[in-house]
């Protein structure tokens, strides 16, 4: 008898792991950005106007090592395309993650020699909390054109891979338990 109950809670140790890791995977998001002087400011206006980013999200700018890096700088330095105003270290090695740790409007340029302020290689992103805002209405656009989907965007391929960790967790109590 105390096999069996044993073994039932383990099956609800299981099951609490398996839905934990399920609601904590599923609020983060990977925004996919592609980072060069060549797509254009419309580009970097549009991409920002069509995502949701919230705290625990990752941002991941992909370019080139040694033609392009990746800067977050404070508003006025962004505005003026000053290279000098880090908010954080540089990076200049391809692809470069971000992961989004405050609420708040956050400024990101490439420091290369032109890029920011000819090449229009900004962009700026609002983060809100850990869930977006009610919206009344959509966010209102700058460009006639619209962002292509980011590429290898793993926000999707993540809930899968939690999902059938949740099954397999399952699968695993109930083989535990009989």
């Amino acid at each position: 008898m105390g096999t069996k109950i044993l073994s039932a809670t383990t099956f609800v140790f299981a099951i609490a792991i398996a839905l934990a890791a399920v609601l904590q995977t599923a609020e983060a998001e990977t925004h996919t950005v592609s980072w060069n002087n060549t797509v254009g400011a419309d580009y970097y206006t549009s991409f920002a106007a069509n995502h949701t980013f919230k705290v625990g999200d990752v941002l991941v700018f992909e370019f080139t090592t040694g033609r392009h890096d990746v800067a977050e700088l404070s508003k006025d330095a962004y505005e003026k395309c000053n290279v000098t105003g880090y908010i954080s270290t540089p990076k200049s090695e391809g692809p470069a993650n971000y992961t989004l740790s405050a609420t708040g409007d956050h400024y990101f340029i490439c420091l290369f020699p032109e890029h920011c302020d000819q090449g229009g290689q900004k962009l700026t992103i609002t983060v809100t909390g850990d869930s977006p805002p009610p919206s009344t209405s959509p966010p209102p656009s700058t460009s006639s054109t619209t962002a292509p989907p980011p590429k290898g965007s793993t926000g999707s391929s993540s809930h899968v891979v939690t999902i059938s960790t949740v099954f397999m967790s399952i699968a695993l109590a109930l083989f535990c338990l009989f």
